[in-house]
């Protein structure tokens, strides 16, 4: 008896889940209609120079590994330590986008509905345990601008893991390391995970700027591009 009050229970609350988030989908596609096209222009232009620079990453690591397959081990370093150096300046740049996008946040009184980060979109064990963390306090908060914080401060700790990792591997990489064979899936799955905080962070911008434009406050937009 008590078991089927029980099951039931449990069958009310995930209808109740997958209704919310079928409805949470549906006022997104809604909000976005109040995009204007200064915003739009704003995203193209932050979206563009963000994954430029993350594509100069991507294409040393590339050629790392390229050249690592061929037996030039102190060149793969060289190009390792180089896509280091650039994710060193880029990681300053999305914590610096990710602050300011917090404090532009304060400045609406509605703000458009964001999903939680999902835990297999990470490679790295410790990414992953932070998405899952966003997903629980997600369902306790009851405000979307304060969800949407939340998602900012837990992108903010992932790139900050994600950079510490990385410099752990490469300095592991550069010192010739026992376990430095291991040391190369990490960077991998570390840019990937870097590509897809970027994306992550891309979206949250756009619920933003969703979000001011329902307001009519164009006027801040110069002070996000800044960044």
């Amino acid at each position: 008896m008590w078991w089927m009050i029980l099951l039931s229970f449990v069958g009310c609350l995930l209808f109740l889940f997958l209704v919310a988030r079928r409805n949470e989908s549906a006022v997104l596609r809604d909000w976005e209609i109040l995009l204007t096209p200064k915003g739009q222009r704003l995203q193209s232009a932050v979206e563009g120079r963000v994954q430029a620079e993350l594509a100069l990453a991507h294409l040393a690591f590339d050629q790392a590994f390229e050249v690592r397959q061929l037996g030039s081990v102190d060149e793969a370093m060289r190009l390792l330590d180089v896509g280091y150096r650039v994710i060193e300046r880029f990681s300053p740049n999305m914590l610096r986008l990710l602050a300011a996008m917090t404090v532009y946040s304060r400045m609406v009184s509605a703000m458009a509905p964001i999903p939680p980060l999902r835990p297999r979109d990470f490679r790295l064990s410790q990414i992953a345990s932070l998405a899952y963390l966003n997903r629980i306090l997600h369902q306790f908060l009851v405000s979307t601008a304060e969800r949407f914080r939340l998602r900012l401060y837990i992108l903010g700790r992932a790139f900050g893991l994600a950079g510490h990792y990385l410099l752990a591997s490469t300095q592991k990489i550069v010192q010739q390391d026992p376990e430095a064979e291991q040391e190369w899936e990490q960077i991998q799955a570390i840019r990937e995970d870097f590509q897809t905080l970027t994306d992550e962070s891309l979206s949250s911008l756009r619920i933003l700027l969703t979000s001011l434009a329902a307001e009519r406050k164009d006027d801040i937009y110069a002070g996000l591009d800044a960044r």
